[in-house]
């Protein structure tokens, strides 16, 4: 029978914690947090440096504890897994409940809404079966549509004054993207503005335009209100399609 040495066990655990870290850095940034999604919403930095530290501690008390004549040492080792993974589920359900579920177009910009803005006290409002459930991968891009009833959109407005709720936080108020295309083309912006808002990188917009050239009557963008950053709307002039969304300063 093969009798692991204290390295051989580092090792080998630092394989497994690296293989399920990979995997886990997957599902956050090619699912829940998509490019940029990952930067506006914050996220890259703290979970980054989360799975850093759960992938080296587990293997290093590993390295400090493993002996193979200690008969307690299978009972030690599965204490250490448990830890280690217990703090990577805590880590990655964090992750999960603040991740971004909507793009919500409202008034003259887009705001990005997470899991955690919508409470369930929030989605039982919601008559629209479309938004009655989040999104388990990356947000849908829709809109808000103020109220009708005076007192309701009085409470909106002072609520947002306030620094309180907005109207992409009333998940009652949503509505198709497709019903506000009109007057989104109407509220774009020129994409040369962008150059003047982001002087420090004049090839990204270059790119930008060179890319959708041929793309009838132009673009043009919208901002979009992120928590750490801000993103632009890439929109179709034509359509008021969404065509991407880009990590261009929008103002």
């Amino acid at each position: 029978m093969m009798t692991f040495s204290r390295y051989q066990a580092f090792g080998t655990h630092l394989f497994g914690s690296m293989l399920i870290a990979l995997g886990s850095a997957a599902l956050v940034f090619m699912v829940w947090y998509p490019t940029p999604f990952d930067e506006t919403a914050g996220v890259s930095h703290i979970f980054l440096t989360l799975l850093t530290v759960d992938v080296v501690l587990g293997p290093v008390i590993t390295l400090i504890i493993f002996n193979p004549s200690k008969k307690e040492l299978k009972y030690d080792l599965a204490i250490v897994l448990l830890i280690q993974i217990a703090a990577l589920f805590y880590g990655l359900n964090s992750v999960f409940q603040a991740r971004p579920v909507y793009v919500v177009y409202s008034v003259d910009r887009f705001d990005l809404v997470f899991a955690n803005d919508l409470t369930e006290d929030k989605l039982t409002n919601v008559t629209n079966q479309k938004f009655k459930s989040l999104s388990l991968g990356q947000p849908k891009i829709i809109a808000a549509q103020m109220p009708s009833d005076i007192k309701m959109r009085n409470d909106i407005l002072f609520s947002a004054a306030a620094g309180g709720d907005d109207l992409q936080h009333f998940p009652q108020f949503y509505t198709p993207y497709e019903s506000k295309k009109k007057e989104v083309i109407l509220k774009l912006q020129s994409i040369e503005k962008l150059n003047t808002l982001n002087l420090d990188h004049i090839t990204k917009v270059t790119a930008l335009k060179q890319k959708y050239a041929d793309h009838p009557k132009g673009i043009g963008f919208v901002p979009l209100k992120g928590k750490v950053s801000d993103l632009a709307v890439i929109i179709g002039k034509d359509t008021g399609d969404v065509l991407e969304i880009t990590d261009l300063k929008p103002w």
